[in-house]
């Protein structure tokens, strides 16, 4: 947007220098004319440097922001990725914990039944009575 603004005025400013220097009625162009004409031309130099220079330290400052998203983002989802492996470990270790409780409280005590509700109290709402 910058540069095409800038390529607008840099057109105009040179239309203008090129007309006024063709008007037929108007009095020719002094040497101090054509000396403001290259110093408007070479401050629209500068602007064009100045502005691109801008817009490359915006572009690494951008370029810096999103390298570290992406690392943060990386960590982030290493983490991730470790408490879903601990959660998995936990669910595991607590399934066989409870298949191994059920187990026993069978050989333990084959008479009675494990159900929801029932004074033995159930994990799975398994309700056999023998294995």
């Amino acid at each position: 947007m910058k540069r095409l603004s800038i390529s607008i005025i840099l057109v105009f400013g040179v239309a203008m220098f090129a007309l006024s220097g063709c008007a037929g009625n108007e009095k020719p162009a002094t040497t101090a004319d054509i000396m403001r004409g290259h110093a408007a031309d070479v401050q629209t130099e500068v602007n064009l440097k100045e502005d691109l220079a801008r817009q490359w330290e915006q572009g690494s400052e951008l370029s810096q922001a999103g390298r570290e998203r992406i690392r943060d983002g990386q960590e982030m989802i290493q983490e991730g990725q470790s408490q879903i492996n601990q959660g998995k470990r936990e669910m595991a270790q607590g399934t066989q914990l409870m298949q191994d409780s059920e187990r026993r409280f069978r050989q333990n005590f084959p008479g009675l039944q494990l159900r929801p509700g029932g004074g033995a109290g159930a994990t799975t709402g398994e309700t056999s009575s023998t294995d």
